[in-house]
């Protein structure tokens, strides 16, 4: 079936390629499209994708192009990535070039050609050649260079001080703390041409260095409120906390204290879920959610699915229900084996977090709120006791088509988010450990994790704002 997206969908895909530039890395980051439609939104792909044809290949790549393909090695970047985006039909290539640029550095990853008209020089006395023969001229080079050395050797002072390294750009910041360092030894005319720095603008940061900071107190609030989450809030849910504690402070400066302060969101990869699908022991249910997972009130409609975690010595399996009305995690349970008991305790848990007259409700025909429960094809929700759990309570049964995860997205998403946030990239000692954490977390989002569609409240908090509502 041919899938379908929207201009929103297509603009944010271009927009996430043009930050990552990366084909690979922008389709696991945002999920979609495939690699062919994503070189078609781009625009740099024709009928066939730049590798499809080798006699296109040019006789050799440009140093310059191969310098690229090293350095983005270097810095981590998968080689296939990298020969995609470069148009490099054989990305083996890569590795040999970076093998000649450790060994001969820029100068391996030229062509003889290349390295005349760059004007590399192969001996001593062609460097001499080259040097002007004015003597005003070479002294004004010499003591540019002096000047470049110094600059460098502060540069890497900086680096081995900043928590994250020197920066790809010096900031004017770092580069009047370098041309203040060495005002005693050079002159600043000189360092203001070797940093590229105007005048105006070191004197304006060495004026702002000496003024006390505004945002002292904050800080330390940026911080807390970044632990308090694991590290998984970003700027607009750090400036929604703030506010609620009182602080009243634009999200762009939210943004710029947390770069200074060095505080990083995190971020994993999704790794391959669980999967409980046996096959079709007994009629499927009829698919009455349809991709809709709105609900107009609490307990009408509920999703549920099971999630694997693992650790040293076992696996941890969760399996929650999960209210389509605000998000909230009604009730769950975890275990180490994904077995029908697993299913059974939390629906009897999610079961009793109902009142009286709700329950009577769900059993009432004539009831228009009654409680559906959606689920995907999983043997657990296939059984009779289940089956006969919820027709006993007269709860709606309704599940998804086969192979469609999408049709139980929500719940989908919900373990793609939490995994996100505390587990995926993190060690865990043992199984008992990684189950705490997991019922720490699960607590975390009902009470106090920020959800921004609820207007930056929590969803404890939303559920008392609305159980005042119907009180009124």
């Amino acid at each position: 079936m041919k899938v379908t997206y929207t201009e929103e969908q297509r603009k944010h895909a271009i927009k996430t390629f043009k930050r990552l530039k990366s084909y690979s890395k922008t389709i696991r980051v945002i999920g979609y499209p495939s690699l062919h439609t994503l070189y078609d939104w781009v625009g740099k792909r024709s009928r066939k994708s730049p590798t499809s044809n080798p006699h296109r290949t040019p006789k050799h790549y440009p140093w310059t192009l191969k310098l690229e393909a090293v350095n983005r090695s270097i810095q981590g970047e998968d080689i296939r990535d990298i020969a995609q985006d470069l148009s490099i039909v054989s990305y083996p290539s890569i590795y040999k070039w970076i093998r000649l640029w450790r060994v001969k550095g820029v100068r391996g990853l030229m062509t003889k050609q290349e390295r005349i008209s760059e004007g590399v020089y192969k001996t001593k006395a062609q460097l001499k050649q080259a040097l002007p023969d004015d003597v005003d001229e070479l002294k004004d080079l010499a003591a540019k260079l002096l000047a470049e050395k110094a600059v460098l050797e502060e540069e890497l002072k900086l680096s081995k001080k900043l928590p994250g390294g020197i920066p790809e750009k010096l900031s004017a910041k770092h580069k009047t703390q370098i041309a203040n360092n060495l005002r005693n030894r050079l002159p600043l005319a000189l360092l203001f041409e070797v940093l590229d720095l105007k005048p105006s603008s070191y004197y304006y940061a060495l004026w702002a260095s000496k003024q006390p900071d505004k945002y002292e107190e904050i800080r330390p609030l940026i911080h807390e409120i970044s632990q308090m989450s694991s590290q998984t809030y970003g700027s607009p849910r750090i400036w929604i906390a703030l506010r609620q504690r009182g602080v009243f402070i634009s999200e762009k400066v939210v943004r710029r204290l947390m770069k200074e302060e060095h505080i990083k969101v995190y971020y994993a990869t999704r790794r391959k879920k669980f999967t409980s699908y046996i096959g079709e022991i007994t009629p499927a249910a009829k698919d009455c959610v349809q991709r809709n997972f709105h609900a107009k009130r609490p307990n009408t409609l509920w999703l549920t699915d099971i999630s694997e975690f693992a650790a040293p010595d076992s696996k941890i399996y969760l399996s929650p229900m999960i209210d389509c009305f605000d998000g909230k995690v009604v009730s769950w349970q975890t275990s180490k084996h994904p077995d029908y008991q697993l299913v059974e305790s939390m629906l009897n848990r999610a079961l009793n977090t109902l009142t009286d007259q709700e329950k009577r409700n769900i059993k009432s025909k004539d009831n228009p709120h009654t409680l559906t429960i959606h689920t995907d094809r999983g043997g657990h929700y296939r059984g009779g006791r289940w089956i006969e759990t919820l027709n006993g309570k007269g709860i709606i049964r309704s599940m998804s088509r086969k192979g469609n995860s999408g049709d139980n997205a929500a719940c989908e998403g919900f373990f793609g988010r939490m995994k996100a946030e505390m587990y995926y990239g993190r060690k865990w000692s043992s199984s008992k450990e990684l189950e705490q954490a997991i019922n720490d977390y699960l607590d975390f989002y009902n009470n106090q994790r920020i959800k921004v569609s609820l207007g930056g409240i929590t969803i404890k908090r939303h559920r008392e704002m609305l159980a005042k509502m119907y009180r009124k």
